[in-house]
């Protein structure tokens, strides 16, 4: 019987998952990071407009809360669109992982995004100057998706640190 003697090539290959992988969650650890500081702030100022009580204020803080959370849609979008085509199938092709589990993430980031969406559509249907009632509503659905954000980074990282 022969013994097994692992051929360059076979360790090169290992290698090259290993770093493949650790680049990804390098990347994604980064990624997170911003992302969450980019949420942090939107559920601040979801926070202050809720607050509000003049009228001119109120609306110019929401204008502005509008802008922050365009700008977070591209970059989340960028990133979950980088996850699904790279960061994903990596995982599962390297660590054997289950697809069900990334298919149960997508679902917690659709959740999130249909409640970011209700937001910037209801603020796109608004008669303007905004009443601080109708301000406290639009802003709920801010901030249940930083709740479900907050909450789906955090597994995620929390898988990383495993994998790592």
């Amino acid at each position: 019987m022969k013994s097994f003697v692992p051929m360059e090539t076979d360790i090169a290959v290992t290698d090259i998952r290993d770093r493949v992988l650790e680049c990804s969650i390098n990347r994604a650890k980064h990624e997170h990071g911003l992302l969450k500081e980019e949420l942090q702030d939107i559920f601040e100022q979801a926070c202050l407009v809720r607050k509000g009580k003049e009228e001119s204020l109120l609306n110019r803080e929401i204008i502005a809360l509008n802008e922050h959370v365009k700008h977070f849609i591209k970059d989340w979008n960028d990133h979950t669109l980088w996850e699904k085509s790279e960061l994903f199938p990596h995982a599962a092709w390297l660590l054997g992982a289950e697809p069900d589990l990334y298919s149960l993430m997508d679902q917690e980031y659709e959740l999130a995004e249909r409640s970011i969406q209700a937001f910037v559509q209801t603020l796109e249907k608004a008669t303007f100057p905004i009443k601080q009632d109708e301000a406290c509503r639009m802003t709920s659905y801010l901030i249940q998706a930083y709740a479900i954000l907050k909450n789906r980074f955090q597994e995620e990282e929390e898988i990383m640190l495993e994998l790592t």
